[in-house]
Protein backbone atom coordinates (compact mmCIF):
# COMPACT_ATOMS: atom_id res chain seq x y z
CA UNK A 1 0.00 0.00 0.00
CA UNK A 2 1.05 3.79 -1.00
CA UNK A 3 1.93 5.72 1.88
CA UNK A 4 1.48 9.18 2.17
CA UNK A 5 3.78 12.22 2.24
CA UNK A 6 2.74 15.91 2.99
CA UNK A 7 4.46 18.57 1.75
CA UNK A 8 4.02 22.31 3.65
CA UNK A 9 4.80 25.54 1.96
CA UNK A 10 3.76 28.78 2.28
CA UNK A 11 2.74 29.44 -1.46
CA UNK A 12 0.97 27.32 -3.67
CA UNK A 13 3.35 29.64 -6.87
CA UNK A 14 6.67 27.97 -4.85
CA UNK A 15 5.58 24.36 -5.07
CA UNK A 16 4.37 24.52 -8.66
CA UNK A 17 7.45 26.77 -9.51
CA UNK A 18 10.52 25.26 -7.70
CA UNK A 19 9.38 21.73 -6.13
CA UNK A 20 7.37 20.31 -9.65
CA UNK A 21 9.92 18.11 -10.40
CA UNK A 22 10.20 16.88 -6.98
CA UNK A 23 6.76 16.19 -6.16
CA UNK A 24 6.51 14.50 -9.78
CA UNK A 25 9.40 12.00 -9.09
CA UNK A 26 7.24 11.13 -5.70
CA UNK A 27 3.76 10.91 -6.82
CA UNK A 28 4.96 7.94 -8.43
CA UNK A 29 5.49 5.81 -4.87
CA UNK A 30 3.42 8.04 -2.81
CA UNK A 31 0.24 9.87 -2.41
CA UNK A 32 0.52 13.50 -1.89
CA UNK A 33 -1.27 16.11 -0.06
CA UNK A 34 0.59 19.53 -0.90
CA UNK A 35 -0.32 22.14 1.73
CA UNK A 36 0.06 26.00 1.48
CA UNK A 37 -0.69 28.93 3.13
CA UNK A 38 -1.62 31.39 0.38
CA UNK A 39 -1.72 31.10 -3.25
CA UNK A 40 0.94 33.52 -4.34
CA UNK A 41 1.98 34.73 -7.76
CA UNK A 42 1.04 33.81 -11.15
CA UNK A 43 0.62 29.92 -11.78
CA UNK A 44 0.86 27.78 -14.16
CA UNK A 45 -2.22 25.96 -14.39
CA UNK A 46 -1.43 23.08 -16.72
CA UNK A 47 1.72 21.80 -14.30
CA UNK A 48 -1.14 21.60 -11.37
CA UNK A 49 -3.48 19.85 -13.51
CA UNK A 50 -0.75 17.89 -14.64
CA UNK A 51 0.30 16.77 -10.94
CA UNK A 52 -3.58 16.75 -10.05
CA UNK A 53 -4.00 13.54 -13.08
CA UNK A 54 -1.18 12.19 -10.86
CA UNK A 55 -3.68 11.85 -7.40
CA UNK A 56 -1.94 15.06 -6.03
CA UNK A 57 -3.78 17.10 -4.19
CA UNK A 58 -3.32 20.70 -3.29
CA UNK A 59 -5.36 21.65 -0.24
CA UNK A 60 -4.95 25.57 0.96
CA UNK A 61 -4.52 25.93 5.56
CA UNK A 62 -7.39 27.04 6.68
CA UNK A 63 -8.59 26.39 10.43
CA UNK A 64 -10.76 23.53 10.14
CA UNK A 65 -8.06 21.52 7.96
CA UNK A 66 -5.76 22.31 10.98
CA UNK A 67 -8.34 21.21 13.05
CA UNK A 68 -8.77 18.15 11.00
CA UNK A 69 -5.00 17.19 11.41
CA UNK A 70 -4.33 17.82 15.03
CA UNK A 71 -7.60 15.61 15.62
CA UNK A 72 -5.72 12.77 13.71
CA UNK A 73 -2.96 13.12 15.25
CA UNK A 74 -4.76 13.01 18.98
CA UNK A 75 -6.81 10.04 17.27
CA UNK A 76 -3.37 8.10 16.67
CA UNK A 77 -2.00 9.08 20.18
CA UNK A 78 -5.23 7.59 21.67
CA UNK A 79 -4.88 4.46 19.24
CA UNK A 80 -1.73 3.36 18.71
CA UNK A 81 0.33 4.47 21.46
CA UNK A 82 2.19 7.49 20.89
CA UNK A 83 3.78 5.84 17.55
CA UNK A 84 2.91 7.65 14.33
CA UNK A 85 0.36 7.45 11.94
CA UNK A 86 0.88 4.82 10.08
CA UNK A 87 -0.24 5.92 6.37
CA UNK A 88 2.11 9.17 6.80
CA UNK A 89 5.37 8.46 5.72
CA UNK A 90 7.06 11.90 6.18
CA UNK A 91 6.18 15.48 6.31
CA UNK A 92 8.21 18.04 4.65
CA UNK A 93 8.06 21.75 5.40
CA UNK A 94 9.25 24.74 3.37
CA UNK A 95 10.04 28.25 5.18
CA UNK A 96 9.75 30.09 8.34
CA UNK A 97 5.87 30.14 8.47
CA UNK A 98 4.89 26.82 7.51
CA UNK A 99 7.90 25.50 9.79
CA UNK A 100 6.31 27.18 13.05
CA UNK A 101 2.74 25.98 11.94
CA UNK A 102 3.89 22.40 11.56
CA UNK A 103 5.24 22.15 14.83
CA UNK A 104 1.60 22.70 16.55
CA UNK A 105 -0.50 21.03 14.02
CA UNK A 106 1.79 17.63 13.14
CA UNK A 107 3.16 17.56 16.59
CA UNK A 108 2.56 13.69 16.33
CA UNK A 109 4.60 13.15 13.77
CA UNK A 110 8.17 15.09 13.96
CA UNK A 111 10.20 11.95 13.84
CA UNK A 112 9.27 11.82 10.25
CA UNK A 113 9.31 15.70 9.54
CA UNK A 114 11.36 16.87 6.88
CA UNK A 115 12.52 20.96 7.53
CA UNK A 116 13.90 22.35 4.39
CA UNK A 117 15.47 25.93 5.28
CA UNK A 118 15.35 28.20 1.94
CA UNK A 119 17.93 30.34 3.38
CA UNK A 120 18.20 31.49 7.27
CA UNK A 121 16.48 34.51 5.42
CA UNK A 122 15.34 38.13 6.37
CA UNK A 123 15.30 37.23 10.31
CA UNK A 124 18.87 36.52 10.36
CA UNK A 125 20.08 39.31 8.07
CA UNK A 126 18.02 42.40 8.76
CA UNK A 127 20.30 44.53 10.99
CA UNK A 128 16.40 46.25 12.12
CA UNK A 129 15.90 45.79 15.74
CA UNK A 130 12.59 44.20 15.36
CA UNK A 131 14.01 41.20 13.05
CA UNK A 132 16.79 40.85 15.72
CA UNK A 133 14.17 40.34 18.41
CA UNK A 134 12.37 37.67 16.19
CA UNK A 135 15.84 35.84 15.26
CA UNK A 136 15.90 35.76 19.11
CA UNK A 137 13.20 33.79 19.67
CA UNK A 138 13.33 31.72 16.20
CA UNK A 139 16.72 30.39 17.44
CA UNK A 140 15.39 29.71 20.99
CA UNK A 141 12.29 27.82 19.02
CA UNK A 142 14.72 25.98 16.37
CA UNK A 143 16.62 25.09 18.89
CA UNK A 144 14.06 23.12 20.74
CA UNK A 145 12.19 21.90 17.78
CA UNK A 146 15.01 20.57 15.49
CA UNK A 147 16.26 18.19 17.66
CA UNK A 148 12.86 16.17 17.37
CA UNK A 149 12.75 16.56 13.23
CA UNK A 150 14.33 13.65 10.99
CA UNK A 151 16.49 16.32 8.83
CA UNK A 152 17.50 19.58 8.70
CA UNK A 153 18.21 20.54 5.15
CA UNK A 154 20.48 23.88 3.91
CA UNK A 155 20.61 25.16 0.79
CA UNK A 156 24.39 26.53 1.59
CA UNK A 157 27.04 24.67 3.49
CA UNK A 158 27.56 28.28 5.31
CA UNK A 159 23.88 28.24 6.54
CA UNK A 160 25.26 24.49 7.79
CA UNK A 161 27.61 25.29 9.87
CA UNK A 162 25.86 28.13 11.35
CA UNK A 163 23.69 25.93 12.70
CA UNK A 164 25.60 23.25 14.17
CA UNK A 165 28.06 26.09 15.33
CA UNK A 166 24.90 27.84 17.41
CA UNK A 167 24.54 23.86 18.40
CA UNK A 168 21.14 24.40 17.01
CA UNK A 169 21.29 20.71 15.62
CA UNK A 170 23.26 17.87 15.97
CA UNK A 171 25.31 17.51 12.06
CA UNK A 172 24.11 14.11 12.01
CA UNK A 173 20.87 15.86 11.42
CA UNK A 174 22.26 18.62 8.92
CA UNK A 175 21.59 17.81 4.95
CA UNK A 176 22.83 20.11 2.52
CA UNK A 177 21.15 19.84 -0.64
CA UNK A 178 20.48 22.92 -3.34
CA UNK A 179 17.47 22.85 -2.43
CA UNK A 180 14.99 24.80 -5.70
CA UNK A 181 17.33 23.32 -8.37
CA UNK A 182 18.04 24.92 -11.80
CA UNK A 183 15.91 23.62 -14.38
CA UNK A 184 18.34 23.18 -16.74
CA UNK A 185 16.11 20.76 -19.30
CA UNK A 186 14.13 24.19 -19.82
CA UNK A 187 16.69 26.50 -20.51
CA UNK A 188 18.70 24.04 -22.96
CA UNK A 189 15.24 22.83 -25.05
CA UNK A 190 15.54 26.53 -26.17
CA UNK A 191 18.10 27.39 -29.04
CA UNK A 192 18.06 31.08 -28.62
CA UNK A 193 17.96 32.50 -24.92
CA UNK A 194 18.81 36.40 -25.57
CA UNK A 195 18.07 39.05 -28.03
CA UNK A 196 20.55 39.66 -30.38
CA UNK A 197 20.95 43.04 -28.60
CA UNK A 198 19.80 43.17 -25.39
CA UNK A 199 19.36 45.71 -23.05
CA UNK A 200 18.07 46.64 -19.78
CA UNK A 201 19.87 46.86 -16.19
CA UNK A 202 17.55 44.48 -14.32
CA UNK A 203 16.62 44.52 -10.76
CA UNK A 204 14.86 40.57 -10.24
CA UNK A 205 13.47 40.67 -6.49
CA UNK A 206 10.82 42.17 -4.50
CA UNK A 207 10.59 45.48 -3.54
CA UNK A 208 11.81 45.41 0.10
CA UNK A 209 15.19 47.47 1.67
CA UNK A 210 16.89 44.51 2.15
CA UNK A 211 16.47 43.24 -1.17
CA UNK A 212 18.56 46.90 -2.40
CA UNK A 213 15.60 47.82 -3.80
CA UNK A 214 16.25 51.70 -2.37
CA UNK A 215 19.70 50.93 -3.66
CA UNK A 216 18.80 50.22 -7.54
CA UNK A 217 16.63 53.57 -7.52
CA UNK A 218 19.02 55.78 -6.31
CA UNK A 219 22.20 54.05 -8.09
CA UNK A 220 19.77 55.34 -11.20
CA UNK A 221 19.66 58.89 -10.16
CA UNK A 222 23.33 58.89 -9.61
CA UNK A 223 24.10 57.43 -13.30
CA UNK A 224 21.56 60.19 -14.82
CA UNK A 225 23.60 62.62 -12.90
CA UNK A 226 26.90 62.28 -13.57
CA UNK A 227 26.92 59.69 -16.94
CA UNK A 228 23.63 60.37 -18.67
CA UNK A 229 25.44 58.88 -21.82
CA UNK A 230 25.28 55.43 -19.96
CA UNK A 231 21.96 55.60 -18.26
CA UNK A 232 20.44 56.69 -21.57
CA UNK A 233 21.64 53.86 -23.50
CA UNK A 234 21.44 51.23 -20.38
CA UNK A 235 17.35 51.92 -19.51
CA UNK A 236 17.00 50.10 -15.84
CA UNK A 237 14.28 47.23 -15.08
CA UNK A 238 12.65 46.22 -12.51
CA UNK A 239 10.69 42.70 -12.18
CA UNK A 240 8.96 41.96 -9.09
CA UNK A 241 5.60 40.41 -7.98
CA UNK A 242 2.23 41.78 -9.09
CA UNK A 243 1.69 42.39 -5.35
CA UNK A 244 4.30 44.35 -4.44
CA UNK A 245 3.85 46.50 -7.66
CA UNK A 246 0.40 46.83 -6.69
CA UNK A 247 1.24 48.35 -3.17
CA UNK A 248 3.51 51.41 -4.84
CA UNK A 249 1.96 54.21 -4.72
CA UNK A 250 0.87 56.04 -8.09
CA UNK A 251 2.81 59.10 -7.47
CA UNK A 252 5.65 57.05 -6.49
CA UNK A 253 5.30 54.71 -9.76
CA UNK A 254 5.09 58.17 -11.32
CA UNK A 255 8.83 59.03 -9.52
CA UNK A 256 10.21 56.09 -10.42
CA UNK A 257 9.02 55.99 -14.58
CA UNK A 258 10.19 59.52 -14.45
CA UNK A 259 13.76 57.99 -13.73
CA UNK A 260 14.12 56.13 -16.54
CA UNK A 261 13.29 52.48 -14.91
CA UNK A 262 10.40 50.60 -16.01
CA UNK A 263 8.63 48.19 -13.91
CA UNK A 264 7.04 44.93 -14.86
CA UNK A 265 5.88 41.73 -12.92
CA UNK A 266 6.90 38.32 -12.31
CA UNK A 267 6.42 36.19 -15.47
CA UNK A 268 6.16 32.48 -15.24
CA UNK A 269 8.34 32.06 -18.26
CA UNK A 270 11.41 33.97 -16.86
CA UNK A 271 12.94 33.86 -20.51
CA UNK A 272 10.63 36.15 -21.84
CA UNK A 273 12.18 39.11 -19.53
CA UNK A 274 15.96 37.53 -19.24
CA UNK A 275 16.46 36.99 -22.54
CA UNK A 276 17.00 40.82 -23.41
CA UNK A 277 18.43 41.54 -19.78
CA UNK A 278 21.86 43.19 -20.54
CA UNK A 279 22.97 42.52 -16.81
CA UNK A 280 21.71 42.24 -13.12
CA UNK A 281 22.16 44.57 -10.41
CA UNK A 282 21.77 42.84 -7.28
CA UNK A 283 22.49 44.76 -3.98
CA UNK A 284 21.08 42.65 -1.80
CA UNK A 285 21.45 42.47 2.28
CA UNK A 286 19.13 39.56 2.48
CA UNK A 287 20.75 36.34 3.61
CA UNK A 288 20.27 34.66 0.31
CA UNK A 289 19.87 30.73 0.80
CA UNK A 290 20.92 30.31 -2.89
CA UNK A 291 19.42 33.01 -5.47
CA UNK A 292 17.47 31.30 -8.49
CA UNK A 293 18.05 34.90 -10.38
CA UNK A 294 22.02 34.36 -10.00
CA UNK A 295 21.73 30.82 -11.25
CA UNK A 296 19.49 31.52 -14.45
CA UNK A 297 21.35 34.61 -14.96
CA UNK A 298 24.89 32.44 -14.86
CA UNK A 299 23.16 29.51 -16.78
CA UNK A 300 22.44 32.31 -19.45
CA UNK A 301 25.53 34.46 -19.81
CA UNK A 302 24.23 37.63 -18.13
CA UNK A 303 26.62 39.70 -16.16
CA UNK A 304 26.15 40.30 -12.27
CA UNK A 305 26.84 42.88 -9.91
CA UNK A 306 25.81 41.44 -7.19
CA UNK A 307 26.16 41.50 -3.15
CA UNK A 308 29.01 38.60 -1.76
CA UNK A 309 26.67 36.69 0.77
CA UNK A 310 26.42 32.65 1.44
CA UNK A 311 24.55 31.81 -1.39
CA UNK A 312 26.29 33.98 -4.06
CA UNK A 313 29.73 33.10 -3.11
CA UNK A 314 28.16 28.73 -3.63
CA UNK A 315 27.74 29.36 -7.20
CA UNK A 316 30.56 31.74 -8.40
CA UNK A 317 33.91 31.87 -8.49
CA UNK A 318 35.89 32.60 -5.43
CA UNK A 319 38.01 35.13 -7.53
CA UNK A 320 34.42 36.67 -8.97
CA UNK A 321 35.36 39.94 -10.07
CA UNK A 322 32.08 41.48 -9.59
CA UNK A 323 31.16 41.63 -6.11
CA UNK A 324 29.61 44.75 -4.74
CA UNK A 325 32.61 46.38 -3.11
CA UNK A 326 30.46 48.61 -1.27
CA UNK A 327 26.85 50.04 -0.53
CA UNK A 328 27.48 53.50 -2.34
CA UNK A 329 25.32 54.30 -5.20
CA UNK A 330 28.37 56.19 -6.89
CA UNK A 331 30.33 52.54 -5.93
CA UNK A 332 28.00 50.55 -7.82
CA UNK A 333 27.29 52.99 -10.51
CA UNK A 334 31.48 52.80 -11.38
CA UNK A 335 31.75 49.21 -10.79
CA UNK A 336 28.10 48.63 -13.15
CA UNK A 337 29.79 50.65 -15.78
CA UNK A 338 32.94 48.84 -16.08
CA UNK A 339 30.63 45.31 -15.83
CA UNK A 340 28.68 46.16 -18.69
CA UNK A 341 32.05 46.59 -20.82
CA UNK A 342 33.86 43.89 -19.87
CA UNK A 343 32.19 41.28 -22.26
CA UNK A 344 35.68 38.83 -22.60
CA UNK A 345 35.61 38.42 -19.30
CA UNK A 346 32.16 36.91 -18.67
CA UNK A 347 32.75 35.20 -21.95
CA UNK A 348 35.67 33.43 -20.13
CA UNK A 349 33.77 32.67 -16.81
CA UNK A 350 30.46 31.24 -17.87
CA UNK A 351 30.81 28.39 -20.15
CA UNK A 352 32.82 27.14 -16.73
CA UNK A 353 30.40 27.56 -14.09
CA UNK A 354 27.72 26.48 -16.81
CA UNK A 355 28.95 23.40 -16.73
CA UNK A 356 29.42 23.32 -12.80
CA UNK A 357 26.02 24.63 -12.04
CA UNK A 358 24.73 21.66 -14.38
CA UNK A 359 26.21 18.91 -13.19
CA UNK A 360 25.97 20.13 -9.14
CA UNK A 361 23.01 22.80 -8.85
CA UNK A 362 19.87 20.87 -11.71
CA UNK A 363 16.86 20.42 -10.27
CA UNK A 364 17.55 16.94 -11.55
CA UNK A 365 20.38 16.71 -9.01
CA UNK A 366 18.51 18.24 -6.25
CA UNK A 367 15.15 15.85 -6.47
CA UNK A 368 17.78 12.86 -6.62
CA UNK A 369 19.33 13.78 -3.32
CA UNK A 370 15.97 14.80 -1.68
CA UNK A 371 14.69 10.82 -2.93
CA UNK A 372 17.64 9.21 -1.27
CA UNK A 373 16.92 11.36 2.07
CA UNK A 374 13.31 10.25 2.26
CA UNK A 375 14.01 6.49 1.05
CA UNK A 376 17.18 6.46 3.40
Amino acid sequence: MKKKIIIFANTLWFLEKFKFELIENLSNNYFIDCIFLRKGTSLDQKKIEFLQSKGVTFKKLTLLLSLKYIFKNFYTLISFQIKPHTTISNVIVFTIGPIVISSMIFWNLHNSTIIVLEGLGRVFSSHLIIFRFFKRLLLIFYKIYFKRCKYIVTLNYSDSTYLSELGIVSKIKIKTIPGTGLNTKFFDSLKIYKDKEPKYVDFIARLLPDKGFDLYINTKLYLNKFHPKFSKINPFRIITPQTDLDKISPSEKKFITSLGIELKPYLSNQLKYLKNSKAILLPTKYGEGLSRVVMESIYLGIPMLVTRNQGTEEVLPYDYKYFIKSFNPSTISKQLIEMVNDKLYFKDIYSFQKEFLKNNYSADSSTKSFLSLINA
